[in-house]
C-alpha cells in the first residue's frame, strides 16, 4: 500500500474514534510508508509551540466558573475561573489535533469566538489569543496565541450535513469585535501570571487530554464525550446533577475533577490516554478508586477523579462522594 493510501487508512480508523470528517483526520497523521505505523494516529504529533498551547489551554477549557466551593483545589485559580473557555465543553463541538494547530469544529464558530476571545483588555477568553485570518470561503477562523505562538482554528463542520464544507451563511459579529492589539493587556497579564508551571512531562499529558476530549469507541464501550456528555448512555453511573469541571496542580502533577449527570468514568478517560491505538505512547493508568484512576507519563501524574456534587455543593455544604473534603 502507498504511503498517501496507508496515511488515508489511518485517518479513517483514527475518525471512527473522533468522528472527524476523513480528509481532516488523514491531514493529522503523519506521512507514511510502507513499514511505517504512526504513534497515537497523530494526536501527539505536534509543534512544540502547539504542545505548550494545548497544555496551557488546557486550564482554561477545563475549569468551569461554577465549582463548588468544597471541590476547589486552590483559591489562585479565582482568575482562571472568570473565562468563558469552559463553555465551548457545553457546546455540540469536535476537536481535531493538527500538527500545527487544535480545531474547534463547529457550525457556529462565530458565535462560539465569544467564549476565547474579547473585544478589550479583560479577564474573559484565552489571555494573549488574536485574530489571523478568515480562510477559504469563510470555511476558518484562524486564531494566533501570542504567548506560545501556535494557533487555533474553528472550522465550519455541520453534524446534520457533514459533507457540506463552505457555511451557508457567515456573519463575522464577533469576529469583527475581537481585541487585535499585539501588546498583552493588563487583566491578561493578571490571568498569564496565575496559570501554574507546568513541566515538560505534565504538558504532555494535558496536551493530550485536549487532543482527545472527542475520542470515544463505541464497540469498547468507552467516550470521553468532553467530559460532561457521555455519547454512550447514561450507563447507571449518575454522578450528581451538578456539572462542574476543575484542572488543577504545579510542575508535574495534576488533578482533573469533573461531576454531572451525563459525566463520564474516570476509567474511560484513563484508557483514551493509554489506549493501544490513540493513546499517548509510554502513558500507564492506574485505579486509586472506583471514581479515581491516576495516568502517569514519564515523571508527570495527571489524577482524574469524578465526584458526585448535588446543587449544594454550590454553597459550601453537605459532603462530597459521602465523605468530607479532603
Amino acid at each position: 500500500m502507498r504511503g498517501n493510501s496507508r496515511r488515508r487508512a489511518f485517518g479513517a480508523r483514527r475518525s471512527s474514534f473522533t468522528e472527524e470528517p476523513h480528509a481532516l483526520a488523514a491531514r493529522a497523521i503523519p506521512r507514511t510508508t510502507s513499514s511505517f505505523t504512526p504513534e497515537s494516529l497523530g494526536f501527539d504529533e505536534c509543534t512544540d509551540e502547539q504542545r505548550r498551547f494545548r497544555a496551557f489551554l488546557a486550564v482554561f477549557l477545563l475549569n468551569s466558573p461554577s465549582i463548588p466551593p468544597r471541590l476547589l483545589l486552590d483559591d489562585k485559580a479565582q482568575p482562571i475561573l472568570t473565562s468563558g473557555v469552559s463553555r465551548l465543553l457545553y457546546s455540540p463541538i469536535l476537536l481535531s489535533a493538527q500538527y500545527s494547530d487544535i480545531s474547534v469544529l463547529t457550525n457556529m464558530g462565530d458565535h462560539l469566538l465569544q467564549c476565547v476571545t474579547d473585544a478589550s483588555d479583560s479577564t474573559h477568553g484565552v489571555p494573549g489569543l488574536r485574530p489571523v485570518g478568515i480562510e477559504g470561503d469563510n470555511e476558518a477562523l484562524l486564531l494566533r496565541h501570542l504567548p506560545t505562538g501556535a494557533y487555533l482554528r474553528f472550522r465550519y463542520f455541520d453534524y446534520a450535513n457533514p459533507r457540506q464544507r463552505t457555511p451557508p451563511w457567515f456573519y463575522p459579529t464577533h469576529w469583527s469585535g475581537m481585541r487585535r492589539s499585539s501588546a498583552i493587556g493588563t487583566y491578561e497579564s493578571i490571568t498569564l501570571n496565575a496559570v501554574p508551571t507546568i513541566d515538560d512531562d505534565a504538558a504532555a499529558l494535558l496536551a493530550g487530554l485536549v487532543a482527545r476530549m472527542s475520542c470515544q469507541s463505541r464497540g469498547e464501550g468507552w467516550a470521553v464525550s468532553r467530559l460532561l456528555h457521555d455519547s454512550l448512555g447514561n450507563r447507571d453511573h449518575y454522578n450528581g446533577s451538578y456539572s462542574f469541571t476543575h484542572l488543577w496542580g504545579s510542575g508535574n502533577n495534576w488533578v482533573m475533577r469533573w461531576s454531572g449527570y451525563g459525566a463520564v468514568p474516570a476509567a474511560d478517560v484513563a484508557r483514551a490516554l493509554t489506549h493501544k491505538s490513540v493513546g499517548i505512547n509510554g502513558a500507564t493508568a492506574k485505579t486509586v478508586t472506583a471514581d479515581v484512576k491516576e495516568v502517569r507519563f514519564r515523571n508527570a501524574t495527571l489524577r482524574l477523579e469524578v465526584h458526585r456534587a448535588d446543587i449544594s455543593e454550590m454553597f459550601g455544604g453537605g459532603k462530597v462522594n459521602g465523605v468530607d473534603r479532603d
